[in-house]
């Protein structure tokens, strides 16, 4: 431990001393572009009502033809961490560009619009710190900003959104699968976003259902309320009451100081999907940072592919058979704490959890017959976590980092990231974004919960800066020990003003291909980790429709 602690003292005084020079760097956040100003202008006025900042709709040309973005005003680094952090909790993609202290100065202050909307989404999905090549030419170009002028009475209304989205997605295996399963899966997703607004937005109510129903997969089939929860705003406080989405983590390929929600496994395997997390949480907006107390009422278990699902384990998991350390099972009270602040221009989050661990150990139990199954056991865990990121010009660094009880032995793990992005790259309009992380578990070949323990992963961002905000990500995560490897690609480009497509493929090697009387070998190889993957190599494609 006390090596673990110089490690990351070092790491949190390199990322202080390397974004020092940022400190008065003002920063835009971007939620999408748009091919016509009406449609802009709707996005931008209910990015400005959900999110309560002020936002403009800027125009500017590319190949000849005429668009608008949708972006904030010059916000502080910490201010636009914090506007995408809850962009992340609504599923909206974001991204950024920085933008100097002379530009920001000749900006006027735009209020906060909380105008209604039912528009496009923006599928744009870069993380922090990316540079945007035609900023300068939009701080030169006149803005449409999204106001109300002060006491309004339009603001005093009532307000409602109401937003649907219809997804139809269908996966293609290159093999069958473990036990036989069919090699094409289909399903289809309804997703409903309502928010009703009163006091100048001071007061709302948000709702969030999900549906998915799956061809093959009964476990797929599922519904979950994600959000849904009243909040109260105050000048330095915000309170919410009912089942949220929180969202904390700074690196690419794996959030580990992520804690609050449960994982809903059955959506994808890359675990970003999560489900609504019944809490109170009060924060309190100081000079000295941002407080967030959360009590967490009621926990949530894993969802996990079924018998006839892919990407699932080995061995049956039979869910209706938790277990728990905790007398009080799912019923108990979890608490966490956090202190988000900027610092010497380093943007970071320290927080504390204790309650009841988000990854279950899957236990092998007998069945008699030679026959066994997997049951979840939920221990009872605190942890402690920071994370941290700085921006210098073209370079961001990250680091997140936890201390963990309750799962065994006490141990620390810890996330080391850095991502570069080459404005223009190959003399287009066009960023190139590299990212370098390392994964690192100090249970090592113990870890029972994770893939990642000794893992390198490279990755690479394209985003074209089209009216169709069209993104491609390519990631290469490979295990320094076992030579383990997951190849993921995802791509995303609108089709007009209502439609998606999106992209995704999975790639996994290194591992041997598990044959029913090696099952139970294969499940105590620590060098065997995605041996339950092999087989399920998989291409994705989903359309989806906003209405």
């Amino acid at each position: 431990m006390r090596r673990w602690l110089v490690v990351l003292l070092s790491a949190t005084l390199l990322l202080m001393v390397a974004s020092a020079l940022r400190a008065n760097e003002y920063q835009r956040v971007v939620f999408g572009s748009f091919s016509t100003s009406s449609a802009a202008q709707r996005w931008a006025a209910k990015v400005a009502g959900t999110l309560e900042v002020a936002t403009q709709v800027l125009p500017f040309t590319s190949n000849a033809s005429q668009g608008f973005r949708v972006a904030s005003q010059p916000l502080t680094p910490s201010r636009c961490l914090d506007v995408q952090r809850l962009a992340q909790a609504h599923s909206w993609p974001t991204w950024q560009y920085a933008e100097s202290h002379q530009v920001r100065a000749q900006k006027q202050p735009v209020a906060i619009s909380s105008a209604q909307s039912q528009s496009p989404k923006a599928v744009l999905a870069l993380s922090a710190g990316k540079a945007d090549p035609v900023a300068n030419a939009l701080s030169k170009q006149p803005s449409s900003p999204v106001s109300k002028p002060p006491g309004n009475p339009i603001a005093r209304q009532v307000e409602q959104e109401f937003d649907l989205d219809l997804g139809m997605q269908s996966r293609s295996y290159l093999d069958s699968g473990n036990v036989g399963q069919d090699r094409w899966q289909a399903s289809t997703s309804l997703t409903l976003q309502w928010q009703r607004s009163w006091q100048d937005g001071r007061r709302s109510l948000t709702a969030t259902p999900f549906l998915r129903i799956d061809s093959q997969d009964s476990e797929r089939t599922h519904f979950d309320m994600r959000e849904l929860f009243a909040s109260a705003v105050g000048n330095d406080w915000e309170l919410h009451l009912g089942a949220r989405r929180v969202f904390w983590g700074v690196t690419e390929f794996h959030h580990l100081v992520d804690v609050i929600n449960q994982t809903d496994l059955v959506e994808n395997i890359d675990m970003e999907d999560k489900l609504g997390q019944p809490m109170v949480q009060l924060s309190l907006v100081r000079d000295w940072g941002i407080v967030d107390l959360m009590l967490l009422t009621g926990f949530r278990e894993r969802t996990f592919p079924g018998d006839e699902g892919r990407l699932r384990a080995l061995l049956p998991i039979n869910t209706d058979r938790a277990t728990y350390a905790s007398a009080a099972q799912e019923h108990r009270v979890d608490g966490a704490m956090r202190w988000s602040h900027t610092l010497a221009g380093v943007d970071f989050g320290v927080y504390h959890f204790s309650g009841t661990n988000r990854d279950p150990q899957l236990r092998l139990v007998s069945l008699g017959a030679n026959e066994f199954e997997l049951r979840p056991h939920y221990t009872t865990i605190d942890q402690t976590g920071l994370d941290a990121q700085a921006n210098l010009g073209d370079w961001a660094f990250k680091l997140e980092a936890i201390s963990r009880s309750g799962d065994g032995e006490r141990y620390a793990a810890a996330n080391l990231g850095l991502e570069r992005t080459l404005v223009g790259a190959f003399g287009s309009r066009s960023d190139l974004g590299l990212v370098l992380e390392y994964m690192f578990d100090e249970r090592g070949d113990e870890t029972t919960n994770s893939f990642f323990e000794r893992d390198l992963a490279v990755g690479a961002r394209w985003q074209l800066n089209d009216l169709y905000d069209s993104q491609a990500l390519l990631g290469v995560i490979w295990d320094t020990h076992s030579d383990e490897v997951i190849v993921s690609i995802e791509a995303n480009r609108r089709l007009g003003q209502h439609w998606q497509l999106a992209l995704e493929a999975r790639l996994f090697a290194g591992a041997e291909r598990p044959e029913q009387h090696s099952l139970l070998a294969l499940l105590v190889d620590p060098k065997q980790k995605t041996a339950a993957l092999q087989r399920d190599d998989f291409l994705q494609l989903e359309f989806t429709r906003f209405f």
